[in-house]
């Protein structure tokens, strides 16, 4: 037990320190986004809307799929050493992810225009609709990118080769970083509310999907260097299908409920019921990526270094290894949650005062105009709670489907997003429209407690009262 416990911290804290490294570089990524494009400006706003579009689609098409199905999937091969029948896996998971993403991400660029007029609609939002469409085009391949992504991340950590799935991050940051730096120095000063030039915009766009094209690419290199061959196929190994579709349909459900809520805060932080200016380009570009510092940093490596080592017992059929190792992670995960909501609360207001001094629209030009920056110190201490429910959510769900029990952490995951959807209606209904992007952070932390503790029934139910023992105290 104790070497088990010396193998999860040494993975973790690597994961740690590169999840670190590549937060820190996201952070400045949303410092860089803020002083050279803006968040409240013509093409802060068009660039949040449109680049919004890839994910979802990815998500709602195979994201969820995939993201739960790959480590399952391959544990027992990898734990009796048949790299060809991982292979077979690799392969035919790859092949379902061109099938499914290459059409959607054709039909994103064939619609770009539609898809602008329904993410900016309205007369005085025309000058966006235009970018917004431009710009969808560009982004389109992200969704094949992702896609790519997800399956090698999850045969490099079902390998339990961590690094390069937490060093991508990193590096695709830096790209991006650079994009943006290219645009200011090419648009100029204010740029953000007039027609940029188009090199400027071409850089900007280009410059995001070249980011996910590194987030993702390189990670072939480490999966082949690891001794697995995949070939593209659509055929999966015998008796393996119908373990994908379980894991693959109780994935999406809870992705189809995550992205319903994507889409509402786009929709009560883009215009609907007459928010702040900014509104969700803060919500995604200040409030998000603050919130989800600690998350990454501290509780996303415990969750994924514990992965390939709950699936391999689930798969050996250890329940009392299982159950060991569930609450010994479960109980890290909590802790380091809780010191990352107090974190949070503690930094809200410096967070406030460093994004709304550095915004190219003139947040923290002393003009005294309300935007959605006045409301971000409030808005960080809402969302901290989340926290809590984020890393259960990354541990216990991927606990759950280590066990192929995908129906319950769908259930309780599905539950708490739609949760997160009836909170932010609720709250954006009695709040008024400056305060629209606490609503939004506080509909999220309502939903993700419901989600933890639908998890921690689940997870009880399914591995038995000693996979949570002690987690009721570190609570």
């Amino acid at each position: 037990m104790r070497a088990l416990g010396r193998g999860l911290l040494g993975a973790a804290a690597l994961i740690a320190v590169l999840t670190a490294l590549a937060r820190v570089a996201g952070f400045l990524r949303g410092l860089v986004f803020t002083a050279g494009v803006g968040n409240a400006t013509v093409v802060g706003e068009a660039y949040n809307a449109a680049n919004t579009v890839p994910n979802v689609l990815f998500e709602v098409v195979a994201g969820g799929a995939l993201a739960g199905a790959v480590v399952p999937l391959l544990a027992g091969p990898l734990a009796a050493g048949d790299r060809r029948g991982a292979e077979r896996v690799v392969g035919a998971l790859l092949g379902w992810t061109l099938v499914l993403l290459v059409p959607a991400a054709v039909a994103v660029a064939a619609l770009a225009g539609p898809l602008s007029h329904l993410l900016r609609p309205g007369a005085a939002l025309a000058d966006q609709r235009a970018l917004v469409a431009a710009m969808l085009v560009v982004f389109a391949p992200q969704v094949v990118l992702y896609g790519l992504g997800v399956v090698l991340t999850g045969a490099l950590q079902a390998q339990r080769r961590f690094t390069w799935p937490a060093l991508a991050p990193l590096l695709s940051s830096l790209t991006v970083i650079g994009a943006y730096a290219l645009y200011a120095r090419l648009s100029g000063p204010g740029a953000g509310d007039g027609p940029a030039a188009g090199p400027a915009l071409a850089v900007l766009a280009g410059g995001t999907t070249l980011g996910v094209a590194v987030l993702t690419l390189p990670l072939l290199g480490p999966v082949l260097a690891g001794g697995l061959r995949p070939r593209p196929t659509l055929r999966f190994p015998p008796g393996v299908l119908r373990r994908a579709r379980g894991l693959a349909a109780a994935g999406l459900l809870a992705l189809l409920a995550q992205q319903a809520a994507v889409l509402t805060a786009l929709l009560l932080g883009g215009r609907l019921g007459d928010p702040a200016p900014g509104s969700f380009s803060v919500f995604v570009q200040v409030v998000q990526p603050v919130s989800l510092l600690p998350y990454a940093v501290l509780a996303v490596p415990l969750a994924t270094s514990a992965f390939p080592r709950l699936a391999e017992l689930a798969a050996r059929g250890d329940a009392g290894g299982f159950a060991r190792t569930a609450a010994a992670s479960t109980r890290a995960v909590v802790l380091v949650a809780l010191l990352g909501t107090a974190l949070l609360v503690a930094v809200a207001p410096a967070v406030q005062a460093l994004y709304a001094a550095l915004d190219a629209g003139g947040a923290g030009d002393g003009t005294g105009r309300t935007t959605a920056y006045d409301a971000v110190a409030d808005a960080v201490t809402a969302v901290a709670p989340a926290l809590l429910g984020l890393a259960l959510v990354a541990h216990v769900g991927r606990a759950l489907y280590a066990l192929e029990r995908g129906r319950a952490a769908a259930t309780a995951t599905v539950t708490g997003w739609l949760a997160v959807v009836v909170a932010e209606v609720a709250l954006a209904a009695v709040l008024p429209g400056e305060d629209r992007v606490v609503a939004l952070a506080a509909g999220t932390s309502a939903g993700m407690v419901v989600a933890a503790v639908l998890l921690l029934r689940a997870l009880g139910a399914a591995a038995g009262p000693r996979a949570l023992s002690g987690v009721g105290r570190t609570l």
